[in-house]
């Protein structure tokens, strides 16, 4: 061996324990993917217990003798077409009867479904048990009268982009745009609609933004559309420290409130009943997407994204804008819709939040080594920003 190169002291290659970590991380990938699996079952474990305990209480408030009832009572199986029990020709537990109808896909879907429900509890599965590529995912699911429809992609690709650029956008677009990306609730019985899209979403931006960034020339131009349209209407110089940008709402801040096709909303002084969903009942589909995201030239982020939680009883879909400019200030716009699958009641709740960045930073030493941590949380942001407005609408 030549002497510019010594002898290892060591042998080659991969330490072991580096790989046995490999191989862990690996399975454990694979098993929280694959519903067979025993993890699996172990993690949607939880709400099947808490499926049975439902049993027991219902049981045991029943007519007939707690006797009686315990041996009626069997493990639910979850089917295509709901919950049924295992064997025919046991009688009807309370289990059964006291849950809804739930199809999993849901009725009208349309093309095809590969998120199975969990035989375990129920649960649909999501991410899909087999990773495919490119990535879409149309998981789906009815409960009575509504049918809840969720729709997560790829980000657009850069022709997809052109397009909107050239024929629905005059301003430039969020450095990440999902524009697949949907959450749509239907009533099957009025056909009424409740979606939140990207390109809708986009659709009620403000002309202008109310927030200032520094290094705003290095940050226009990075954005060549906002750079010529802001070269035309100049008349003066530009200063190197904070200014407004002009041409569109840089900050992406979006009012989106949904799409709502053949119903309309109504004011009303009702409110979200918080009791009903901090009860720990099991959940049967739950899907998070995000919409759009964008960086704003290293100045901060804004995202716009969806939640939806389906129970037996009703849904919550929250639909989250999260701003945060560095060392300005940040914003959350919140908007929330309720569905009773009981009484069909439907309430949509838009809330508003607001606060400088230094009067969140106060609140953040000395709760973690990493100061700025909480603050790219928006939940704990959420948490701690006084309230500016909150209205609350009914379904008409």
């Amino acid at each position: 061996m030549s002497e510019n190169f010594p002898k290892p002291t060591s042998r080659p290659g991969i330490q072991a324990v580096h790989v046995n970590s490999a191989r862990e991380m690996v399975n454990l990938h694979v098993q929280g993917r694959n519903p067979r699996q025993t993890n699996s079952n172990q993690l949607h474990g939880r709400v099947a217990t808490q499926l049975r305990a439902r049993g027991a209480e219902s049981a045991a408030n029943a007519t007939e003798p707690p006797q009686k009832a315990a041996q009626s009572e069997e493990r639910p199986q979850i089917s295509g077409t709901g919950i049924s029990q295992a064997s025919s020709r046991a009688p009807p537990s309370p289990l059964q009867t006291s849950h809804p109808n739930v199809l999993v896909p849901a009725k009208d879907h349309q093309g095809e479904c590969n998120n199975p429900q969990c035989g375990h509890c129920g649960q649909v599965i999501i991410p899909l048990p087999k990773a495919t590529f490119p990535f879409h995912e149309k998981p789906s699911i009815t409960v009575n009268d509504w049918s809840i429809y969720t729709m997560k992609g790829p980000i657009l690709l850069s022709n997809e982009l052109d397009y909107l650029n050239s024929n629905r956008f005059e301003f430039p677009l969020p450095e990440m745009i999902f524009g697949n990306n949907y959450v749509r609730i239907v009533n099957d019985k009025t056909q009424a609609v409740i979606e939140f899209n990207t390109l809708d979403a986009l659709d009620s931006l403000n002309d202008t933004a109310d927030f200032k960034v520094s290094y705003y020339k290095e940050w226009l131009s990075t954005r060549p559309k906002a750079s010529a349209s802001q070269a035309e209407t100049d008349t003066g110089s530009t200063k190197s420290d904070l200014e407004s940008v002009k041409p569109y709402d840089w900050t992406y801040s979006t009012n989106y409130r949904g799409s709502v096709t053949d119903a309309k909303f109504e004011s009303t002084g009702d409110k979200i009943p918080l009791e009903k969903l901090l009860r720990p009942d099991p959940i049967l589909f739950f899907d998070e997407s995000i919409l759009f995201e964008d960086e704003l030239g290293d100045n901060g982020i804004a995202m716009l994204s969806t939640k939806v939680r389906v129970m037996h009883s009703c849904l919550l879909l929250l639909c989250r804008f999260y701003l945060r400019v560095d060392d300005v200030a940040f914003r959350v716009r919140d908007t929330r819709v309720y569905v009773d699958f009981e009484t069909n009641e439907v309430l949509r709740e838009y809330k508003t939040q607001e606060a400088q960045y230094d009067e969140l930073l106060t609140k953040v030493n000395g709760r973690s080594s990493d100061p700025k941590k909480l603050l790219r949380d928006s939940n704990w942001v959420s948490q701690n920003m006084p309230v500016t407005s909150c209205d609350v609408e009914r379904l008409s």
